[in-house]
């Protein structure tokens, strides 16, 4: 019997780690403007989960989006949902898909570590902390 409590024990309060997010970090800015949130999002389940919803405290909005290319035109617009594959790693990342933060209610510093909510549709909510830093410009990018 205490095995099987035991058992039992184990499997409740072991943490559901079929989806790993690993490498957060949101890019710093200033208060009243917007930012990105960046990430890898692990899937190691055998069936898709889907990121639906991000949230955190300290901005007057958070939506998921993706950047997109129409003709020489780049621009970026709202998703509604993220598909994060079984057995595979989505990224979020910059000129891509990302986490929208905007109007934010105070200044992002480099090296603070800021508090995000995700939500999934079979993980349910995930808190993370991700570090602020800067943009990264790519040499090949950078025109003048």
């Amino acid at each position: 019997m205490k095995l099987v409590f035991l058992a039992l024990l184990i499997f409740i309060s072991s943490p559901d780690e079929t989806i790993k997010i690993k490498d957060p970090w949101v890019r710093i800015s200033a208060e009243g403007q917007s930012t990105a949130l960046f990430m890898k999002i692990e899937n190691n389940s055998d069936v898709a989960d889907t990121l639906y919803k991000a949230e955190c405290d300290f901005a007057g909005r958070v939506e998921i989006h993706e950047t997109y290319q129409k003709d020489d035109m780049m621009g970026m617009r709202e998703v509604p949902f993220v598909v994060i594959p079984a057995k595979s790693t989505f990224e979020l990342k910059p000129r891509s898909h990302h986490i929208m933060v905007i109007k934010l209610k105070k200044d992002i510093k480099k090296g603070s570590q800021e508090e995000f909510t995700l939500h999934f549709k079979r993980a349910g909510k995930i808190t993370i902390k991700a570090k602020a830093d800067e943009m990264q410009m790519n040499k090949m990018e950078h025109k003048h």
